[in-house]
């Protein structure tokens, strides 16, 4: 499947899932932009601020490589909502 940019996905990796917006996908990887890591809690699924426990909060994009990409697929409208919600701010 091909996306389009800036649309939000949903990128599951060997070391956990993330939603950001698309920029590009190669035969080396995948880069998207606002990257979040989804975490579960007691509360529900939510977003961390960072794409990892020793990584700068807020990074600007990150980018997948091949070998630990599992998949792709366009996020559900509940996620995307949240999603913008988590980083502009804008409550939907």
């Amino acid at each position: 499947m091909s996306y389009t940019k800036n649309q939000t996905v949903s990128v599951i990796t060997n070391a956990g899932e993330y939603v950001g917006k698309f920029i590009s996908q190669d035969d080396k990887g995948i880069t998207i932009a606002n990257p979040r890591m989804l975490i579960s809690g007691e509360g529900g699924v939510g977003f961390a601020r960072g794409i990892c426990v020793t990584g700068k909060e807020d990074a600007k994009d990150l980018t997948i490589y091949a070998g630990g990409l599992v998949f792709v697929t366009e996020t559900s409208d509940v996620v995307e909502k949240a999603f913008i919600e988590s980083t502009s701010g804008i409550v939907i």
